[in-house]
């Protein structure tokens, strides 16, 4: 993972708890900083890492994030109360599969469930497919406590403006009432069923994106499937996912004790010993082989990388398909030995 000290050149209030953070990408650097809608990039706030949306169409050549302070959250509470126009901070080019595939001489109709944060990729896949298709019908169904903690809401209201026939904006409110009993509470099961009937006809839904808490991801996944969109058009991005790489490591307590890795990373070949007590990518990183790595938690897909050699576990994951489980993927950070030797590619994913 390569990281740069990119300058901050704008820093926007959204609501008060939440902020959009642009950077100054120097002209030698624009093409590594090249983006698919949907993509993220990763922060290292003093040895702290974490992956934040991009919030912008790529065809704006701008490089924005959105983000929301946690409560106790060591990085988003720095960047939102701290960060300001001129600071710089180490910014790694973007990755990430949260994408979906354009199509601007087809007419088709796109739904996004989110909440909250989850939002922020949304708006680069919307304005983006806003700007390039236009016989889209884009649907985003968008859940917060009330009206005044609505992300990017300005921008939202000023695309359905310019897009009058082509998005359409579904704001759901947990703790203020709406005129439109629908519109009240979470997109639980029953709900999902109401926007079926009232609201959209699955039947010409193309591609679905859902954006959020683990239990909407879940919940939402599932009902789209059974209503009729095949996985690969469903889309998801998961943030705080509960399952944590220790429990998921539990799972597979067989296989050799050590491991002999060979590592290929940047053209260059390394052979470390990797203890099963640790996950790979820490055991890369005690020797000193800078390998990519965010979450460490089967989430984002920073470490994703090829087993050419050898066997592992794979704990579960909400990153790899059955095509990447046939290609020989794994994701470092839930990796589990199970031949006493290795050899894994960076480079070839």
């Amino acid at each position: 993972m390569k990281f740069n000290l990119l300058t901050v050149n704008e820093v926007k209030k959204l609501t008060n708890d939440s902020v959009q953070i642009s950077f100054d990408i120097p002209e030698d650097l624009q093409n590594e900083y090249n983006f698919l809608p949907g993509q993220y990039i990763t922060l290292n706030v003093d040895g702290n890492r974490r992956d934040y949306s991009l919030c912008v169409s790529p065809k704006d050549k701008k490089w924005s994030i959105g983000v929301k302070a946690q409560p106790n959250g060591k990085v988003s509470t720095y960047l939102f109360n701290d960060v300001k126009v001129g600071d710089q901070l180490e910014v790694a080019t973007p990755d990430g599969r949260f994408t979906i595939p354009s199509k601007p001489n087809e007419k088709r109709t796109l739904l996004a469930f989110t909440a909250g944060s989850g939002i922020t990729p949304i708006m680069s896949m919307l304005e983006y497919t806003l700007q390039t298709e236009e016989w889209v019908n884009f649907h985003v169904f968008y859940v917060n406590k009330d009206e005044n903690s609505i992300m990017f809401k300005d921008r939202l209201t000023e695309l359905k403006q310019n897009y009058p026939n082509n998005v359409f904006i579904h704001y759901f409110y947990t703790k203020q009432d709406q005129e439109n009993f629908i519109y009240n509470g979470r997109i639980d099961e029953k709900k999902f069923d109401l926007i079926l009937n009232q609201l959209v006809d699955i039947n010409e839904v193309d591609e679905a994106m859902i954006c959020g808490p683990e239990e909407m991801i879940l919940t939402l996944a599932k009902k789209i499937n059974d209503a009729g969109i095949i996985e690969k058009h469903i889309h998801f991005e998961l943030f705080n996912p509960s399952i944590k790489s220790q429990e998921i490591f539990t799972k597979h307590k067989e296989g050799p004790q050590t491991v002999e890795v060979t590592v290929t990373l940047d053209d260059e070949t390394s052979v470390v010993t990797w203890n099963k007590e640790k996950n790979l990518i820490d055991s890369l990183i005690d020797a000193g082989i800078d390998a990519p790595y965010s979450c460490k938690g089967g989430v984002c897909s920073s470490c994703m990388c090829k087993v050419t050699e050898g066997e592992v576990n794979i704990g579960d994951n909400f990153v790899l398909t059955d095509s990447d489980y046939e290609e020989g993927m794994t994701l470092a950070c839930i990796s589990r030995p199970k031949t006493a030797t290795l050899s894994i590619d960076f480079d070839d994913v």
